[in-house]
Order: C-alpha cells, then sequence, then structure tokens
C-alpha cells in the first residue's frame, strides 16, 4: 500500500512539475520521501548554515516563546534549515558575496523572508508564528535565470512532506495567468532603460508563506503581476480580476457577488486617487475553502481614509467597537496623541519611499457576498523607532489579554532583535495588521530580519 501511494504522489509531483514549465535539472521534488532528505542534506550549505544561524534562530525563538510544543519547534526548524535556506539565494556574509543582483521584494532591504506573530480574539494568550518567503534560485542570483520560477516549485515540493492538505489547483491557474510566460523579455527594455520604471516593478513575480500548526503548516501561494500586466500591456486589477472570473465555477461557487462589490468599490476613485493592487494570493488547500486575496496600496494615510477602505466605502461598515479598537491601535503604533493628531482627516508624514501609503487585502470565498477587509500599518515608514512600535503594540494587547506567557510583548521583542537595540532605528518591525469581523478581530505584527541592512 505504501508503494502505490508513493507511486500516486510521485505521478501527481510530475503533473505538477510539467504544468510549471520545470527543467531536468530541478526536479527533485519527484523523489520519494527518503531521497527528498538526502537530496536536502546535500543542498545545505555554508550559505545556507549563515541563513539558519541569522533567521532560523530567529524563528525558533518564535516558536519556543509562543508555547509551540518540543516536536512542533523541531518540525519547523528542521524545515526552515533543509527546506527553506537552500532557496534563499546567497547569504551576503558569505566567503563569495556576489553583486546583488536579485533583490527580493519581501522587504526594503532585499531579505527575503518576513517573519510574524498572529494573535485573534479568543483564549489563546499566545500567538501564532508564521513567516513569508521569497525564493531565490542561485541562478537567479547570478543573474542567469531572471524569471526565478524554478526556486518557487521545488519549496512547494519540499512542503509537502509538512503541509497534508496542500493542493496546488488554484496555485496553477492563478501562476499562469498573473505570471509572465518563462523567458518573455516583454517590458524588460523599458525596465533596463528607464529607472523610474524598474523601481517601480519588482524582479519578484512569486512569495511562499507558511502558518505555522502544531504538527504541520498551511502553505499560501503569492503572485506579483506585474511583469505579466507589461507582457499583456494592461494593469493589475483587470489582469487580477480576469483571473478571477476565470475560475471554474465548480472549484469555487459563487464568487461574483463578492468580486462584483470590490469591482464597483475600486471603480469609485477618481484615477489619480485609486488604490494600486500590488499581489493576489490564495491558500493551497481545497479551492472550496480557499481565501482569494486581493493587495492593494493607497497613498492616502489619514485614519478616515482607512475606515473608508476597511467598509469598502460604506457597502461594509466597521462595528462601533471595530473603530474603537483601529483608534487605540492607531494611535499606539504611530505614537500619536490628541494634540500630534487632533483629527481623523489628518494625514501621516508625506514618504516617497516605493512601500509608503497603506496596505489593503480583500479576501473573497466561495459563496461570500462580500470581501472580508484587512488593513497594514507600515510602521517603518510612519513611527518614531522599533522601539516606540514596541511598547504601544505591547499596552494594546495586555489591554486585550495578549501577550506571552514569559512575559509581554516589549519583553519578547527586545530577545527577538539581536542585532541591535530597538531604539536604533526602524525596519525590525515592517508592518502592523488589523483586521476585524463580527466581533471577532486579528492583529498581525511582522518582522524583516534585516540581513542586508546589519
Amino acid at each position: 500500500m505504501a508503494s502505490s501511494l508513493l507511486s500516486h504522489l510521485k505521478l501527481w509531483l510530475n503533473r505538477v512539475i510539467q504544468a510549471d514549465g520545470i527543467n531536468h535539472q530541478e526536479k527533485q521534488i519527484e523523489k520519494t520521501p527518503v531521497q527528498w532528505q538526502k537530496s536536502r542534506q546535500v543542498l545545505v550549505d555554508d550559505d545556507c548554515e549563515l541563513w539558519n544561524q541569522e533567521i532560523g534562530s530567529q524563528l525558533a525563538t518564535m516558536l519556543e516563546m509562543a508555547e509551540y510544543s518540543a516536536s512542533s519547534q523541531v518540525l519547523h526548524t528542521d524545515f526552515f534549515l533543509n527546506s527553506v535556506s537552500p532557496f534563499l539565494g546567497y547569504h551576503p556574509k558569505g566567503e563569495k558575496p556576489l553583486p546583488h543582483i536579485w533583490k527580493s521584494f519581501m522587504t526594503d532591504d532585499h531579505t527575503p523572508v518576513e517573519l510574524s506573530w498572529a494573535w485573534s480574539s479568543g483564549d489563546r494568550k499566545a500567538p501564532v508564528v508564521r513567516y513569508s518567503v521569497e525564493p531565490i534560485s542561485r541562478a537567479a542570483c547570478r543573474g542567469l535565470d531572471m524569471d526565478n520560477v524554478d526556486a518557487n516549485v521545488r519549496m512547494l515540493g519540499e512542503a509537502l512532506r509538512i503541509a497534508p492538505d496542500m493542493d496546488l489547483c488554484l496555485h496553477r491557474h492563478f501562476r499562469k495567468a498573473l505570471t509572465a510566460s518563462r523567458g518573455s523579455t516583454a517590458g524588460r527594455g523599458q525596465l533596463d532603460q528607464d529607472a523610474s520604471v524598474a523601481s517601480a516593478v519588482p524582479q519578484a513575480q512569486c512569495f511562499i508563506a507558511f502558518d505555522l500548526q502544531d504538527d504541520h503548516v498551511v502553505v499560501k501561494q503569492y503572485y506579483i503581476p506585474n511583469r505579466r500586466s507589461m507582457e499583456l500591456g494592461c494593469d493589475n486589477w483587470r489582469l487580477v480580476r480576469d483571473a478571477l472570473l476565470n475560475i471554474p465555477a465548480a472549484w469555487m461557487p459563487r464568487i461574483d457577488p463578492a468580486l462584483s462589490v470590490l469591482t464597483e468599490f475600486i471603480g469609485s476613485f477618481d484615477a489619480d486617487k485609486a488604490p494600486t493592487v500590488e499581489i493576489m494570493a490564495v491558500d493551497c488547500i481545497d479551492p472550496a475553502q480557499s481565501r482569494l486575496k486581493i493587495y492593494c496600496r493607497s497613498r492616502s494615510t489619514s485614519f478616515d481614509s482607512v475606515v473608508h477602505m476597511l467598509a469598502l466605502g460604506g457597502r461594509k461598515p466597521l462595528q462601533a467597537d471595530e473603530r474603537s479598537a483601529l483608534w487605540d491601535l492607531w494611535m499606539a503604533v504611530f505614537s500619536l496623541t490628541p494634540e500630534t493628531y487632533s483629527s481623523a482627516e489628518q494625514g501621516l508624514p508625506e514618504k516617497g519611499h516605493r512601500t509608503a501609503g497603506l496596505l489593503y487585502y480583500y479576501e473573497l470565498k466561495a459563496n461570500s457576498s462580500c470581501p472580508k477587509s484587512k488593513v497594514y500599518l507600515p510602521v517603518r515608514h510612519y513611527a518614531q523607532n522599533d522601539d516606540q512600535i514596541a511598547r504601544g503594540l505591547s499596552s494594546f494587547l495586555e489591554a486585550r489579554g495578549k501577550g506571552f506567557k514569559s512575559g509581554s510583548y516589549y519583553d519578547a521583542v527586545r530577545k527577538l532583535c539581536k542585532n541591535r537595540n530597538l531604539s536604533d532605528g526602524l525596519g525590525f518591525h515592517t508592518y502592523v495588521s488589523w483586521a476585524g469581523d463580527k466581533g471577532k478581530w486579528n492583529i498581525t505584527a511582522y518582522f524583516n530580519p534585516q540581513s542586508y541592512s546589519i
């Protein structure tokens, strides 16, 4: 029976490889689990060890403080070392540093991993640990593979052993629709000749994220459609909307009502003020249960604009307690006071960075009538320093019974940020996100290990 199961798994993996156009040198994921283990041991080199010492150690600290079991900590740290670190490119402190050809879009300093702690309403005090990765091949680091698609597929293959419910139907659909054709040169001439365009269009086309459960992970796949939209000569929103409309109805029945609400909302803005669609994401699970997430960036930075975006222009109004909690979080993480922030119409200080403004996502699911929404507060741009962010978020969480068994959020972040004092500047915290729905809420703190800043 085991042999038959492995045969079916191998056949299925072959189909995945063929669908994604992976070449013969990148077919390690079709091997049996025993062979995968041997392959991973071969792949772990000095650069992998550096990534693990730097980021893997932070992940281990986060798991321990979040009260994961000993076996769970081993599972997730082993996976990071053996299945993630080989696909992070060369480490900047490696013996043979190379020119920084591939610049990850994951973080502002191009570190290809972002870590996070997520708290939800309920009895659990400690958070869930998650992280996102931009898989990068060594060939991409050397400028020899500017599509950089193989590493993403190989990491998905690696995840099979600890993601038993992973389903790639939606991934294959959106990857085909939202990423540039393999070897495509469309738009590259413009990118090479126009520095302003090159700085605005990421090299990246895909991310992978992992939500860490006790004995498995939930895999999420992200798509950055800029290169595909340049290839087709359309904007990102049109590309994403068409891909959503073309999902087979048997996979995800009745997403049209929620999509219509979102389309109407985005279309209600004047062209110069409309939010820009940046990213599309899916849960790699049964499509009927998956979330479809559309990430948009808005340059408006007032609290009122946040409420407007979350409420979809009044189509899904925030409850009074949701607005109140969001206001408390806003004031806390940005260190605002009634004297410095006297009106909800007041914007935050002007920033010209590529990732300035506020980030939102809108979530669609099968049989949903209206999207759910979430805001990402870019504290790395608008707060005073990481110490102030940590103190503000710590107070907010403590007031809601959240934190850690061993101490406060502030205490935990001081231990986690090992390379500098939190008061020395910004950048360790990237975002603090907030979402509320029918009395339930979710708050997530995101961290940049800052591999290229230290």
